[in-house]
């Protein structure tokens, strides 16, 4: 005799409708808030831009009205390195500079221009050292503006956000804190933030 399956029982009407009310009422909250954390988000990097510009400053605290450290924010800086942007160009400056470096390589249906791998990375390891375009001959010394290679930025500079953690000086961690001057009303996330424009370089004298 086979087992039947048991019909499973409707959810109950009043819990459905309390539970599907608060996911898409919670989705309404997220929504706006993410809203709001674009723009603040976006005027914070602004703002931790210019003053690094201005005093090289790559770490700053994040406190609360009462000047309760709750969070860390640091700059991480991009990277750059060199790369060949212009094949031709800089075969051709190979070519005709060092040309114990420059070869042929006959593959069927066409000749392909081959640069020694060695070199190449020699070059872009050096236009890396000297920030610019060039090269310095180790034989003779002289100085080469180095084309078709540019220095490309590989990695964009971000800032890191860090919450605080506890400590027997500060028992609560920094979402904690937070929380906590959200429950006294001292935190109003709700309302955005009046954002200033970004001052207008002054002209020059």
């Amino acid at each position: 005799m086979s087992d039947v399956e048991k019909k499973p029982e409707p959810v109950d009407p009043g819990y459905l409708a309390a539970v599907l009310r608060r996911r898409q009422a919670m989705q309404a909250r997220l929504d706006a808030a993410n809203e709001l954390f674009e723009d603040v988000n976006r005027e914070a990097a602004r703002l931790l831009d210019q003053q690094y510009k201005a005093v090289k400053s790559t770490k700053s605290d994040v406190a609360l009205d009462d000047d309760t450290q709750f969070a860390t924010v640091t700059r991480v800086g991009g990277t750059a390195e060199a790369k060949v942007t212009d094949r031709e160009a800089f075969e051709a400056w190979v070519r005709d500079n060092f040309a114990e470096h420059f070869d042929f390589r006959i593959i069927p249906a066409r000749t392909e221009v081959v640069i020694d791998s060695v070199f190449r990375d020699l070059v872009l390891a050096a236009v890396d050292a000297a920030g610019a375009p060039q090269y310095a001959d180790p034989m003779s010394g002289v100085i080469h503006d180095v084309p078709g290679v540019r220095i490309q930025p590989v990695r964009s500079r971000y800032y890191r956000w860090t919450f605080s953690r506890a400590s027997k000086r500060q028992p609560l961690n920094g979402r904690e804190l937070v929380a906590e001057a959200l429950a006294e009303q001292r935190l109003d996330l709700d309302t955005p933030l009046a954002i200033e424009a970004p001052a207008a370089d002054a002209p020059a004298a």
